[in-house]
């Protein structure tokens, strides 16, 4: 075998793999992870079941990969870009609805982990758990970035973390009840209210 054909197979693997993993995601997604098969899968893949235990040993690796694929670890190290000359209200309700418009670009995720983990999936649990463990100190030093210098801010970046944290899955379970509501405006108007808490009312409104 030529060294070009060498390096036409080494990148054909992984674009297998990451098709699979898409595929998965979507089926599981919408199923949820105990009622999609590997065989579903194969067939939605248009390979055979062998070649996706080639990839992913159990239905356990290939949920894993499902999720760690998309190296959240990685992304939550860049903090969002906003502009630090905004009041510290605007500026905190500015991160809070950037923060929502990526977590909502994942959504698939998010339900996957949200229907698996209230079934008692064991990895879905477990790697639910090291998202939430990575997601708070990322967010408070997000905070820390933002509000660290700001003289005019009494904002707690570790407490309001945690806060963030817990409200992220209640946004996403607050939209199944409430499926007619605009995702925008219930975005913005729980990021306002989130503001006016963390910065003591409409205080932060104007910059000191």
């Amino acid at each position: 075998m030529s060294a070009d054909a060498a390096g036409a197979v080494v990148e054909a693997a992984p674009s297998r793999r990451e098709r699979i993993l898409d595929i998965a995601l979507d089926l599981m997604a919408e199923h949820g992870a105990s009622a999609t098969s590997m065989r579903q899968l194969a067939n939605a893949c248009d390979v055979n079941v062998a070649a996706l235990y080639h990839y992913f040993p159990s239905k356990a690796d290939l949920l894993r990969s499902v999720i760690e694929e998309r190296r959240y670890g990685l992304r939550l190290r860049e903090v969002p870009s906003i502009d630090a000359s905004l009041p510290p209200r605007e500026r905190l309700v500015a991160l809070i609805l950037a923060m929502w418009d990526g977590a909502h670009d994942e959504e698939a995720i998010w339900r996957l982990l949200l229907g698996e983990g209230l079934r008692g999936d064991e990895t879905a649990l477990a790697v639910g758990g090291e998202i939430l463990e990575a997601l708070e100190p990322a967010l408070r030093d997000w905070l820390a970035s933002l509000f660290g210098d700001d003289g005019g801010s009494s904002l707690d970046p570790a407490a309001v973390a945690t806060v963030l944290c817990g409200q992220m899955l209640g946004f996403f379970t607050s939209q199944l009840f409430r499926p007619t509501e605009s995702r925008d405006a219930a975005a913005r108007r729980d990021a306002e209210a989130l503001a006016d808490l963390a910065l003591g009312g409409r205080a932060g409104t104007s910059a000191s």
